[in-house]
């Protein structure tokens, strides 16, 4: 009886897991994938995301939650333009990412390591737009432990 509960627990938790980007997406659906402040004149280069948020995993239980925040820095404004056709594709790829280093490569308690993390990201950003189109910048990286 058990083990049914524990196999039913980790279920309801994975469906939970792969369903949250979907209820995400559909909830963020109002052009909310980025802001486009190249109109900004402080930061005429600068393409703002929303903050990610996943939860960090552990011996199939949530052990806290991390929050993300990023940007792109494009100097470019035909490089820009095109980086914002592509920006529900790049969120894609960059929640793929953050969710794989939050659930899995991160051990609870321990200081994320933001060098990793911009790395990855400047990867996946570089297979997307082309190496050297733009720079991943992170704003912010907040733990919320359990």
């Amino acid at each position: 009886m058990k083990q049914k509960l524990t196999l039913f627990g980790v279920i309801v938790l994975g469906l939970a897991l792969v369903g949250t980007p979907v209820l995400a997406s559909a909830s963020a659906g109002k052009k909310t994938a980025a802001k486009k402040s190249s109109s900004d004149s402080s930061r005429p280069n600068y393409v703002e995301f929303p903050q990610m948020t996943s939860s960090i995993l552990q011996g199939y239980r949530v052990r806290g939650m991390m929050t993300l925040g990023f940007g792109l820095e494009i100097a470019d404004n035909a490089k820009r333009n095109r980086a914002q056709e592509r920006l529900p594709r790049l969120q894609d790829m960059y929640t793929s990412e953050w969710n794989r280093y939050a659930g899995s490569i991160y051990q609870s308690g321990d200081v994320p390591d933001a060098k990793y993390i911009s790395r990855r990201m400047q990867s996946a950003t570089d297979r997307m737009l082309g190496e050297g189109t733009a720079i991943f910048l992170i704003s912010n990286l907040i733990v919320n432990a359990n």
